[in-house]
């Protein structure tokens, strides 16, 4: 596990592509939508983060969802987690080479708890060994983007954390945005996940340098929502019987550029891709 994740980059642009809570193995996830957003991620040369939550894992003996009629079929075994991380590899290893990070969320760590096997662990284990060069990072941390272009350096550091608490359905977690700018004041972007909200909050900072110079930069607050069309039509299911609301799916595009002068301070392009929820099963 790394706490802090050094990306060093030559040249003047770098993509980045963050996902969280895929929630891949549930028959309520939106494949199709994830594998889509996957291959433009590919199409536009960015390294892929997924921030938590890549499994589902709804069949664990202590997990109150468990339901077998919510199994995929292949997924009604004996070694269930087996049965599901390497249904994960198998189908994430052609893109192996473009993921940079994968993250623990509360899922995978219910996992480790109860069942004694980390599958974020073995599924980035499982990927390196397919030709990635995959970082295993905490339940949050830090990325720090380290640009070089015509010997002019330059750095956005980007603190993640996959989320805690409830989904907060009035606010959708925006509150959050304001603690986190309180405490992580080194931060150029803060990535959350875990509620399955979108949002992303760009906070305008007054800012001195050590010359004396006032400047403005911005810090990014982004919520990424994950492939998890658990509402279905509204007509029940665990998720609505809890009350729960339909929720968007998708990721976020981050560009962080190196621009040929003397400023320090890279650019940085914020660009969700949202979508509407399909219905499933």
């Amino acid at each position: 596990m790394n706490n802090v994740i050094s990306i060093v980059v030559d040249g003047s642009e770098q993509k980045f592509f963050f996902s969280s809570d895929v929630h891949f193995d549930s028959i309520f996830c939106d494949r199709k939508t994830f594998f889509s957003d996957l291959d433009e991620a590919v199409r536009q040369n960015a390294k892929i983060g997924i921030i938590g939550d890549f499994f589902d894992a709804l069949n664990g003996r202590v997990d109150p969802r468990r339901d077998a009629d919510l199994l995929r079929q292949e997924y009604k075994c004996s070694n269930y987690y087996d049965a599901i991380l390497d249904d994960a590899v198998n189908k994430l290893s052609k893109y192996a080479k473009h993921i940079s990070i994968i993250t623990p969320g509360n899922h995978e760590k219910a996992v480790l708890k109860f069942a004694n096997t980390y599958l974020s662990d073995r599924l980035v284990n499982g990927l390196n060994a397919k030709g990635g060069n995959i970082l295993h990072g905490g339940y949050g941390g830090w990325v720090k983007v380290k640009m070089n272009n015509k010997g002019i350096r330059g750095c956005a550091n980007i603190k993640y954390f996959h989320g805690s608490g409830g989904e907060a359905p009035v606010t959708r977690g925006a509150i959050q945005t304001n603690r986190q700018a309180v405490y992580l004041p080194d931060a150029d972007i803060v990535i959350n996940g875990h509620s399955h909200n979108a949002y992303w909050i760009p906070i305008t900072r007054e800012r001195i340098s050590d010359q004396g110079k006032v400047y403005f930069d911005i810090q990014h607050h982004l919520r990424t929502p994950g492939y998890m069309a658990s509402y279905g039509d509204g007509s029940g299911g665990w998720e609505v019987e809890r009350g729960g609301v339909p929720k968007p799916t998708g990721g976020c595009f981050v560009t962080i550029k190196r621009l040929g002068n003397s400023d320090l301070q890279c650019p940085i392009e914020i660009n969700p891709l949202i979508h509407n929820p399909m219905t499933y099963p």
